[in-house]
């Protein structure tokens, strides 16, 4: 990545800025800075770990890494920050308690290779270090739990849905809330829409739990930050377009339609010009085939 595009935001009690270090598309990383705190959010993919490492050391320059926060154990998301720990010894890796079982099981780490080399392959790059086996959790957190990082005072907000692992970190000071996948992913035109793998109805749990809080900046899991009365418009979008998917993978379904029929549905719905420039459609795929049949079952 040739250019990176910062967004500085006036905060309420602090002024920070958000760049997106992730390498590629798909693999988005965004480090926030501020004049006491350093934080990562997310760390994309592993193959791309040491782009990621000299990217945010051109925005830091001297200043240490303070603290990479993760939302869940998929590996676009995590494999990164073994690459950050391992350049900034004394970062710390923020996530769930689950997340943090995750990364030992032997079958977890082999689909993160797996997923990781076929990300690689679609980029073209062959040779890269894998650092899986370097995957740590310094701070296992759950719901509630409070992240000090100096400029921010981050409450854990467990937001399942995704995976049974997704968690995402509010600010109420700063009305600043670190989103998930299981609240929305941005499908452009102001859409956007929950990614639900294991649950349907937890999904739209999270979503209402979001919509409680006071929000005034938000920032996407593989899109950015977010700001103003947009916050709550796309929170509420999110939750009516998984309302609405729904319902119409139901009527098919009731109506006998077959997989395929059933794919094409969601697909129209939510893989969106802009959703293709991030997600290659064989990773839609995989993720409809666990949508689908979470919508049957919550709803049957």
């Amino acid at each position: 990545m040739e250019k990176m595009e910062s967004k500085e935001i006036k905060g309420k009690t602090v002024d920070y800025t958000v760049t997106n270090v992730g390498p590629v598309p798909g693999g988005e990383a965004f480090l926030i800075v501020s004049q006491n705190s350093t934080i990562l959010y997310d760390s994309g993919f592993g193959f791309c770990g040491n782009q990621l490492v000299a990217n945010i050391k051109k925005v830091l320059g001297d200043r240490p890494l303070d603290y990479v926060l993760i939302t869940h154990s998929h590996y676009d998301h995590i494999l990164g920050s073994a690459y950050c720990a391992r350049e900034w010894k004394d970062v710390k890796i923020v996530a769930g308690a689950h997340t943090s079982d995750v990364i030992l099981k032997e079958g977890a780490k082999k689909t993160m290779r797996a997923l990781n080399h076929v990300a690689a392959k679609m980029y073209g790059v062959n040779e890269y270090e894998d650092l899986v086996d370097n995957l740590r959790v310094d701070i296992a957190v759950n719901e509630g739990d409070v992240i000090d990082t100096g400029d921010f005072k981050f409450v854990v907000k467990e937001f399942y849905g995704h995976t049974f692992c997704s968690i995402g970190f509010y600010c109420p000071e700063e009305k600043f809330l670190l989103s998930c996948e299981s609240i929305g992913v941005y499908l452009g035109n102001d859409e956007m829409v929950p990614i639900f793998l294991v649950g349907y109805n937890i999904a739209l749990n999270s979503i209402d739990k979001a919509l409680e809080l006071d929000i005034d900046s938000m920032l996407l899991a593989h899109t950015g930050i977010v700001t103003g009365d947009r916050c709550k418009k796309l929170l509420q979008t999110s939750r009516q377009m998984a309302v609405d998917g729904a319902k119409e993978i139901m009527a098919a379904h009731n109506e006998g339609k077959e997989y395929e029929e059933l794919l094409a549905i969601l697909k129209e719905k939510y893989y969106t010009a802009y959703a293709r420039k991030l997600q290659p459609e064989a990773a839609f795929d995989e993720n409809a085939k666990y949508m689908i049949p979470v919508i049957i079952r919550d709803l049957s």
